[in-house]
């Protein structure tokens, strides 16, 4: 039986407004609606939130009343390589922080009912200039500036910087720095990119 929330998510969007957003976007936000329904994310569950809410965009072009997996698997590993969601087909998937802030930009989206291009890259825009200056304000972050030659850090001021926890496997964390390290090289911030390989080297050792 479905509870309250999941059927609340069953709504339907227009599709002009979700064919403008990423596909892998959409399926974030999928995930993120089946954890906020109370459901377990599974592979199989994704493909039907998916294709219920945004069945244009993750249905067969020849025969849209279907959905099709392929659209799902190659993606979702894109998505866990980035660092915005962990899991595996085998069990469930969840998403990570990054991830979060990923789906609320959706949820923006489709609540604002927007399609121009323009607003759509603001929206998304604005969430990655908040991750870079939240960056570039941490602690860490000055320490580093400060002294460079003497720079050091423990694993779990690295781990808190990024959202982090003691639990999360190692390869969330690696995969986040390279986010935000993707980050840094896009908006030019030489330094932070700088500061962030560092780290990214470190952590590997």
């Amino acid at each position: 039986m479905k509870n309250k929330n999941s059927l609340e998510n069953k709504i339907s969007y227009e599709d002009e407004i979700y064919r403008s957003i990423p596909t892998m976007d959409l399926l974030v936000f999928g995930i993120g609606s089946i954890i906020n329904g109370g459901g377990k994310s599974t592979f199989e569950k994704i493909i039907e939130e998916c294709f219920n809410l945004f069945p244009k965009s993750f249905g067969f072009s020849r025969h849209p009343e279907w959905p099709d997996s392929l659209k799902f698997d190659r993606q979702l590993r894109t998505l866990r390589e980035k660092g915005l969601i962990t899991g595996s087909p085998k069990t469930s998937f969840s998403l990570t922080k990054f991830g979060e802030k990923v789906a609320e930009n959706v949820k923006i989206i489709l609540k604002k009912g927007v399609t121009p291009k323009k607003e759509l890259f603001k929206i998304f825009r604005d969430a990655d200039i908040n991750l870079v200056n939240y960056l570039k304000i941490s602690k860490i972050f000055q320490r580093f500036k400060k002294n460079k030659k003497n720079f050091s850090f423990t694993e779990m001021e690295l781990r808190n910087l990024l959202y982090c926890t003691l639990e999360t496997p190692q390869r969330i964390v690696k995969q986040n720095i390279i986010y935000a390290k993707n980050l840094a090289q896009e908006f030019k911030e030489e330094l932070l990119f700088e500061f962030l390989e560092l780290c990214y080297k470190k952590f590997k050792k």
